[in-house]
């Protein structure tokens, strides 16, 4: 697993190295410290790696926590940040455990992140 900040770097511009869980592991990291552009790239090099070893669960996992950065980063349109954050919720409903958002990233209910994720929305609205 990517939990050194010495391999952040090298899953950044070296993803080949690495396998799906390591890249989307590094792609929370970013996440997590708001670098969105980063998250979006590893994401989906964690996609490609996700889809090339038929990992389905995995990759849905993956959409969600993509789709929350993206509503995170402010990079959709005040038109489609509604729809997503919708969208998030629908596929939180459809799993049932998904990393949580905040390192070390165990793994948690899908439920549990869906009550985070509602409150977050929220306080994010009323801002």
């Amino acid at each position: 697993m990517l939990d050194s900040a010495r391999l952040l770097p090298l899953a950044r511009h070296l993803p080949v190295l690495f396998d799906g869980a390591g890249l989307h592991r590094a792609a929370l990291h970013e996440m997590e410290r708001c670098r969105w552009a980063q998250a979006e790239r590893l994401f989906e090099s964690a996609a490609r790696h996700y889809r090339s070893e038929v990992q389905v669960e995995p990759l849905a996992r993956l959409r969600v926590h993509q789709l929350m950065a993206r509503v995170r980063s402010g990079v959709l349109p005040e038109t489609e940040s509604g729809p997503a954050v919708l969208e998030v919720d629908r596929r939180l409903c459809r799993l049932e455990r998904i990393e949580a958002l905040h390192a070390p990233f165990p793994f948690v209910e899908a439920r549990t992140l869906l009550a985070s994720w509602l409150t977050d929305a929220e306080a994010r609205a009323a801002a």
